[in-house]
């Protein structure tokens, strides 16, 4: 038991202060990509799917954190990507990145995110769509906001900046945002879809958040592990969003349907009309 304590704390202590090895850091990586798909598999249980997604996804978190926070290996690819970034700068690539990232700021990220929520609750005729809309991308928020105070990163050059900011850097606050409002709008609207319409949706999400990622990147405001961290906080969201959805509506489901009266005069079609429900 003493060997097992002392391996496990040279491991912590390695993972610490020496995150610039590559096999740590491509250990952690696929430990958390390993987890995140299998809970995506997972078919048993909805809520241990979401808690094995979300344990893959805090365990790709911590990992880039420490390695921002160390100089890790990870961040090694920071520099060169940022550099390609600048070099391929155009003034109409600049006009149209800057809308991007407009449209993908704080401000209009709460505001859509109201309106999403609404328009998800009103359809429903529930007041559950919109809690979960707005409690994933302000929970999202919130969490960005922490990681980067503890982190507390500095931002590209401001030389190599097209829009100049000046707070830390990891992780990216317009990726979370954007992700989270996205993929727990895309989320919601596709369960009422056929598994063909929901991967479409899905790849929808994907690319919006991608686009805004990339856009970031090429305004020379975020390095590539800060829109990477952004996509993983965005998409942990979504996972504890939509298991927070389900949860509360499966709480509602029973209350309203013992207040519904059955339409059906037979009781066996009233019966397996409250089966399907």
């Amino acid at each position: 038991m003493p060997a097992t304590v002392s391996a496990v704390r040279t491991a912590v202590t390695e993972v610490l202060t020496e995150s610039s090895s590559a096999e740590i850091a491509v250990t952690a990586v696929v430990l958390a990509s390993a987890l995140f798909a299998f809970g995506s598999i997972y078919q048993a249980s909805t809520l241990r799917s979401s808690v094995i997604r979300a344990t893959g996804l805090k365990v790709a978190l911590v990992t880039l954190s420490v390695a921002v926070m160390h100089n890790g290996w990870l961040s090694r690819f920071d520099g060169p990507v940022t550099e390609w970034m600048i070099a391929h700068r155009s003034h109409g690539l600049n006009q149209i990145a800057v809308a991007v990232t407009d449209l993908g700021s704080p401000v209009a990220t709460a505001i859509l995110g109201i309106g999403a929520g609404a328009v998800l609750s009103w359809q429903a005729r529930s007041v559950i769509p919109g809690i979960v809309v707005v409690g994933t991308v302000g929970s999202a928020a919130v969490a960005s906001t922490v990681m980067k105070a503890v982190v507390a990163r500095e931002r590209p050059p401001t030389a190599s900046q097209v829009l100049l900011e000046t707070d830390h850097s990891f992780p990216s606050g317009h990726v979370t945002g954007t992700g989270a409002l996205i993929g727990i709008v895309v989320l919601l609207v596709a369960m009422q879809h056929t598994p063909s319409v929901k991967r479409l949706l899905m790849l929808v999400a994907v690319v919006v958040t991608l686009v805004v990622a990339l856009t970031r990147l090429y305004l020379g405001v975020h390095w590539l592990t800060d829109v990477v961290a952004g996509a993983a906080l965005a998409t942990f969201a979504v996972t504890i969003g939509g298991a927070a959805f389900r949860y509360l509506d499966n709480r509602s489901r029973p209350k309203h349907d013992a207040l519904t009266p059955s339409t059906s005069a037979d009781p066996r079609i009233a019966a397996a009309e409250y089966r399907t429900l």
